[in-house]
């Protein structure tokens, strides 16, 4: 799956929380999954510590077009691997690269 979120978003608890159910609907089997940061979002403490926590997420690639964003993104897996949830997460400045990584 790719997923943009939108230009001015912010990713709180509540976010998090319909996105987890969102994909609990939608998916049965294991998924690999493409988070594309083209538009500028904000998130809190809360939203990113709880976003991506699927169970059936295998790997999730996030997508980022400048250093700004790979810096946060990258802040943002720190904090998932304070909690142990990191293992399978990466950040890309490169979109085919992020793709073969998921496939792996």
């Amino acid at each position: 799956f790719e997923v943009t979120i939108n230009a001015g978003a912010v990713i709180d608890e509540k976010y998090s929380q319909e996105a987890e159910a969102f994909w609990r609907n939608l998916r049965v089997v294991p998924y690999g999954l493409l988070v594309n940061n083209k538009n500028e979002f904000s998130y809190s403490f809360m939203g990113a510590q709880k976003i991506g926590d699927h169970p059936l997420e295998r790997k999730t690639a996030v997508l980022v077009d400048s250093k700004i964003s790979k810096d946060q993104m990258v802040m943002v897996i720190n904090l998932k691997k304070n909690v142990g949830n990191d293992v399978n997460r990466k950040v890309f400045q490169d979109r085919d690269e992020a793709i073969e990584w998921l496939q792996i």
